[in-house]
């Protein structure tokens, strides 16, 4: 027998020892943190840290050679942290079990902070008061994360997704940077279009109105701390402290009425189906577009905004895929079998390039 021919046979004997080696379970996956000083998010009215603190979760096979890696970035949602998702064990487990039925290929996974030091988070504006979180992520983070690992430097093999809030930036950002995220999808988005509620219903307008801190409006109501975060994101006004922004309903005498014009532009600014508009060769020009929502959502408008998301990207002559399913905006992410696992992994797998 030659040595060629021994060498491969060896190397046959051996496969399955090789191949039952290389099977990983969930704390194979390794969760990495580094800081990252922003200079982008310095430009803010909301006493923003621009300490950031980025964590990233590494699939098994990544310590194991020199081979390079799709990127994922995810954004949180609200009243949540990168620092709480690492705590979840359910998060790496979904990934183990994604790879494992062949679901999806190993990438990276990246959430950065959202985090903010008044309130319970950001709407993913990009301006001087909210501060600018579009380009925080795509002049700051993306290339630090291309820096410091092994991922794939393109867009083809770059996605960005995200929950609820974060859902809303994560189509917000590609639709405004094709050139750097090719693929998106996002999980029950908030703000896709207006619903059938009066947006001047929801919040304490009295209260925003008066406020003159924000311990004045924290704990006051989930919607005043989300018209807050939105109008800081959407309906910015430098020259209004103590929020730096145009509220929607104002006092007028004695009596509180709705800004008509400042409610046309948070619309404008805000609401998906009407942003998208002026981004349809943006949005052509991504590979893939995909988001899903629960139909029982409390808030019915979440629902409907999303049906007339859909709606209006298929009357634009805009692909994507969209899909309503039985739970609610918090059900079916992480878990066995749930949407992360069965839809958004493998919506990536089949758009990213992986090699």
């Amino acid at each position: 027998m030659t040595i060629r021919l021994l060498i491969a046979a060896t190397l046959y004997l051996l496969s399955p020892l090789i191949f039952a080696n290389t099977q990983f379970n969930s704390t194979d996956w390794t969760i990495e943190k580094f800081s990252l000083n922003s200079t982008i998010l310095s430009d803010n009215k909301t006493d923003l840290d621009t300490h950031r603190e980025v964590m990233v979760w590494l699939p098994p096979s990544y310590k194991l050679g020199d081979r390079r890696y799709p990127v994922i970035h995810y954004l949180h949602n609200a009243n949540w942290s990168n620092r709480q998702m690492a705590e979840e064990e359910r998060i790496q487990d979904t990934f183990a079990r994604a790879v494992e039925r062949g679901l999806i290929q190993d990438f990276i996974f990246v959430v950065g902070d959202y985090t903010t030091t008044h309130g319970a988070g950001t709407f993913f504006g990009n301006n001087s008061v909210a501060g600018r979180w579009h380009e925080h992520i795509v002049k700051e983070l993306v290339p630090e994360i291309d820096a410091r690992y092994r991922t794939l430097k393109n867009k083809n093999s770059r996605a960005i997704s995200g929950d609820f809030f974060g859902g809303h930036g994560a189509l917000s950002i590609a639709m405004n940077h094709p050139e750097v995220f090719s693929s998106v999808y996002a999980l029950h988005p908030v703000g896709t279009g207006t619903g059938d509620r009066l947006t001047g219903n929801y919040a304490d307008w009295e209260l925003l109105n008066s406020a003159k801190s924000y311990a004045d409006v924290q704990g006051t109501s989930g919607y005043n701390d989300a018209f807050l975060m939105m109008a800081q994101s959407f309906a910015p006004n430098l020259n209004k402290p103590p929020f730096y922004v145009d509220w929607i309903t104002e006092p007028q005498g004695d009596q509180l009425v709705t800004n008509t014009q400042h409610l046309k532009n948070l619309r404008n600014n805000f609401s998906l189906t009407r942003v998208v508009e002026s981004h349809i060769d943006n949005l052509k020009s991504l590979k893939a577009i995909g988001f899903d929502w629960g139909r029982y959502d409390a808030n019915e408008a979440h629902i409907l905004g999303c049906r007339q998301l859909t709606r209006q990207l298929t009357s634009l002559g805009i692909k994507h895929i969209a899909e309503e399913f039985n739970g609610g905006p918090w059900s079916e992410k992480w878990v066995p079998n749930g949407r992360v696992e069965n839809d958004m992994l493998p919506f990536f797998q089949r758009n990213l390039n992986f090699r």
